[in-house]
């Protein structure tokens, strides 16, 4: 990756960079990602730890100019989550809720950390050493994040404008969410104005960039010919499959 450095990669080693990740989608929110070839990252006010938000909209640190929001130095940065577990019955019902609505059921698409960083790397961009991110998330009880907040300066997460400290920021989760084992794709958007809605479309080809495509376990006999068969009219040409059953909360990690 020649446009960015080991700034650009928060918690991660290079060893690590070919480890599989998952990430599990709504089907009808896959089916649109592969007729445009093009998928989304999300502001983190739209993200779904309220506790996060909390955070971000209550916390102000000082510069020369006065008290800044975090929530306004975040408002140009947007994310997307994957996971280092290969399988999870909790991940299956926090992403995929209901199997009853089959454009709501989900489906888990298999890739590398490096395959996703360096796809989003090649999104148009004036500075990529500004802009792309990517970080293992850690996990700290409420308190920590309290104190971490508590403590923060403009200087010690803007200090150069380089973009790594508020990445690093936005990859600090509580631990109730440590079941996930996430890491995080980030892009900072120095050209205001991209996103909407909290959304930032950039390019993506399914069919190059994953691996396969894994049904919800739960879905009914019946219904997964019904989707597969929407996901190939869609243009999926990777191999797809049901995921098997899971016993309650046993997971694989990679």
């Amino acid at each position: 990756m020649p446009r960015v450095g080991l700034a650009n990669r928060i918690g991660l080693f290079e060893e690590e960079f070919d480890l599989p990740i998952y990430r599990i989608y709504r089907l009808d929110r896959f089916e649109q990602l592969l007729k445009t070839n093009t998928d989304v990252l999300v502001n983190p006010s739209r993200w779904a730890d309220p506790f996060e938000n909390f955070f971000l909209s209550r916390t102000a640190v000082q510069d020369i100019s006065g008290s800044i929001r975090l929530e306004n130095l975040a408002s140009d940065w947007y994310g997307q989550c994957w996971s280092f577990y290969e399988e999870t019955d909790a991940m299956w019902r926090i992403y995929s809720p209901t199997t009853q609505r089959i454009e709501h059921t989900g489906v888990k698409v298999k890739s590398s950390i490096r395959r996703v960083f360096e796809n989003l790397v090649r999104f148009e961009s004036p500075a990529p050493y500004l802009q792309f991110f990517t970080g293992r998330v850690v996990y700290m009880e409420q308190h920590e994040i309290a104190k971490l907040m508590h403590d923060l300066t403009f200087q010690s997460i803007a200090l150069g404008g380089q973009g790594e400290k508020f990445a690093q920021l936005l990859c600090v989760k509580r631990t109730a969410f440590r079941h996930e084992n996430e890491m995080r794709l980030l892009f900072q958007d120095i050209q205001p104005n991209r996103g909407v809605n909290g959304l930032l479309t950039f390019p993506l080809d399914a069919n190059a960039l994953f691996d396969e495509v894994i049904l919800d376990p739960r879905l009914k006999d019946g219904d997964v010919g019904t989707v597969t068969a929407d996901l190939v009219a869609s243009g999926c040409k990777l191999p797809i499959r049901r995921s098997p059953e899971l016993a309650p909360e046993i997971c694989t990690a990679r």
